[in-house]
């Protein structure tokens, strides 16, 4: 994995979104398939307003 990021919304010091560039789907797809996104989602259940996963594509 190569460059990743927290970024904090300036006007909205409650929204987060976090950054990560993979440097193959594959390497992606078995990141996901851990445990830990399904820990981070119990773990935060009622705390966090919502979640949403982007997948990207880079075309520059």
């Amino acid at each position: 994995m190569s460059p990743i990021g927290i970024y904090k919304d300036n006007d909205n010091p409650a929204q987060f979104i976090f950054y990560e560039n993979w440097e193959t789907r594959e390497l992606w797809e078995a990141h996901m398939a851990n445990d830990h996104l399904k820990e981070y989602m119990e773990a935060t259940q009622g705390v966090v307003e919502s979640f949403t996963l982007n997948e990207m594509t880079n075309i520059s």
